[in-house]
């Protein structure tokens, strides 16, 4: 009998333990260690792992890519008969990368308007995505402060597939309202995955802003954020007016970016919130917030008005108090950096 509980008891924590992993099998996420000296990241290494894993296709839509090892891959997955296409931001784009997919006859779609496409987002298979702060530079994965997420669900690969055959195949960007008649007709935001609610937005047409100020005004405990630019007001209100109600919010900007004279840093600041400025050397590139430890919004989307109106961007909202234990354990760490750093410099 007591070996037949034990078997029972075994076989229960088995189920338990491949229910937690199955769980998470849909969605991983990577943050860059800039406080690391490494030859090829974590971030880079399954960057590559789902280039090389692709089958069919892969779509990618990209504000910058230098990265050798990532435009090495992208050029063999073409050469083993995937079929990759790009959507690039003219500006960014190094003219010797754009010569070598050339060669490989990897097609390109190039934005040459004013404003950026600033989009950071892979479409694998038509089945997953990969999206973040994350720009395939060999700095952006090495020396600066930087997430990406990649969801392995088909209704998700959809939504991000319609906005990427917007601008490649009919060279839309910006806001596709100048474009179609009824755009809301054929928009689709929400996805259930297990037990994750998933909300994904275009900017400027989804009105991003907007809806991270709704967002924001429903918190009821904690609001800790992540900007590398921070220069929407409506966005500073909520947080100010979420202080003001007993409410903890707690930030750090990229440094560079409070000497910017739109930046909301001071103003929070004077408002009496707890927000510091980075201390990594190089750049603190997040843009990131985390509501009530369950919410995460993050993606290619700054906090700024250029965002709100004039770039071509994506951001994701998704409701996991794994996730967001995640994304939390990163605020701490980079927070802690920018107290101590604050701290020593004020002795």
């Amino acid at each position: 009998m007591k070996h037949y509980r034990m078997l029972l008891t075994v076989l229960a924590l088995i189920i338990i333990v491949y229910a937690c992993v199955y769980a998470q099998l849909p969605i991983e996420v990577y943050f860059t260690t800039p406080e690391k000296e490494e030859h090829i990241t974590a971030i880079q290494q399954a960057l590559l792992q789902k280039i090389n894993n692709a089958k069919i296709s892969i779509y990618a839509a990209l504000f910058e890519i230098t990265d050798p090892l990532i435009i090495d891959a992208l050029c063999k997955a073409k050469s083993n008969g995937i079929d990759v296409r790009l959507v690039l931001e003219s500006e960014r784009l190094n003219g010797q990368v754009k010569a070598k997919f050339e060669t490989f006859n990897i097609p390109m779609q190039l934005d040459n308007r004013k404003e950026f496409m600033h989009n950071k987002f892979f479409i694998f298979d038509s089945k997953s995505v990969w999206t973040g702060s994350y720009n395939i530079t060999p700095r952006e994965a090495k020396l600066n402060n930087n997430n990406a997420i990649y969801i392995e669900n088909e209704e998700i690969a959809s939504i991000y597939l319609a906005e990427f055959n917007e601008m490649f195949e009919q060279a839309i960007f910006g806001n596709r309202t100048e474009y179609l008649p009824f755009p809301f007709l054929s928009n689709k935001y929400y996805v259930k995955l297990n037990d994750i609610d998933i909300n994904v937005y275009f900017s400027p047409d989804d009105d991003v802003e907007r809806i991270i100020t709704k967002r924001i005004e429903k918190a009821k405990k904690t609001i800790f954020f992540l900007a590398f630019s921070f220069t929407s007001d409506a966005i500073g209100e909520a947080l100010i007016a979420k202080h003001k109600q007993g409410i903890a919010v707690k930030g750090v900007f990229e440094k560079k970016d409070i000497k910017n004279v739109n930046s909301e840093y001071i103003k929070l600041k004077v408002e009496g919130l707890d927000v510091l400025y980075d201390a990594n050397p190089n750049t603190m590139h997040h843009k990131t917030i985390i509501i009530d430890d369950e919410w995460v919004i993050t993606g290619s989307y700054n906090f700024s008005k250029n965002a709100k109106k004039r770039n071509d961007e994506n951001c994701i909202m998704l409701r996991s108090p794994d996730i967001a234990k995640l994304y939390t354990q990163e605020f701490e760490k980079i927070y802690l950096q920018a107290y101590k750093a604050k701290s020593k410099k004020n002795k």
